[in-house]
């Protein structure tokens, strides 16, 4: 089985200025998904796709091979499926399965690509999904009035039997077929990689940026 992993990784942020390339605790952010991506040594190439010379330029500084972006393909409205999908046609060379790392999970490390690609490999499963356990009940707003989703109000479950998950963004495994059919990193049979709540967070703000980057001082 081949693997080729593609990072995408926009110029624009709007809640972080210059996200991807922002340092943190002593190296761009993009640098510890591309890292982590070459000492897993599980996957066969990889590629950063991006509209920012910038970023394109830290990648190849770091041994990686890009693909320059179109700019209408580097909005925040446009969907980062449209982006790799992009870039894996653009890439000459089949793969069997397309790896999705996103520069915003720096807490995955090279261990986790590497167990996630040997499940899949194990169970054949079409997708692969990164996944966080969730203790939480949920509820949602209908008209003036909430309702539960998660659970049922007379079947309350205890803490220890909940069953969520929730994706954490960190890892995408899907076969390249399924990814060109639906145009959607997910399809056909999905299997999930469990990840402990201390690799699983996903920056969405400076908030988020600064505790990660408190973590990985310690690391």
């Amino acid at each position: 089985m081949s693997f080729v992993c593609i990072i995408p990784a926009r110029g624009g942020s709007k809640r972080i200025k210059n996200k991807n390339i922002k340092f943190m605790a002593g190296k761009p952010l993009i640098a510890w998904t591309i890292e982590a991506a070459k000492k897993a040594k599980v996957i066969d190439d990889i590629y950063v796709t991006s509209e920012n010379k910038k970023i394109l330029k830290i990648s190849k500084k770091l041994n990686i091979k890009t693909i320059n972006r179109p700019r209408a393909l580097s909005n925040d409205k446009i969907h980062v499926d449209d982006a790799v999908l992009h870039c894996y046609r653009t890439i000459k060379k089949r793969y069997d399965y397309i790896v999705l790392l996103q520069p915003t999970s720096p807490l995955r490390n090279h261990k986790h690509i590497s167990e996630a690609i040997k499940l899949i490999k194990r169970t054949k499963a079409d997708c692969l999904v990164s996944v966080v356990k969730k203790k939480i009940l949920l509820w949602t707003k209908k008209n003036k009035f909430i309702e539960p989703v998660s659970y049922k109000i007379f079947k309350r479950p205890r803490s220890q039997d909940m069953k969520l998950f929730s994706e954490n963004g960190a890892i995408y495994i899907t076969k390249s077929k399924i990814f060109l059919q639906n145009k959607n990193r997910l399809g056909g049979k999905i299997i999930a990689y469990e990840m402990k709540d201390k690799y699983s967070i996903d920056i969405d703000s400076l908030r988020d940026f600064k505790i990660v980057e408190k973590i990985l001082k310690r690391i």
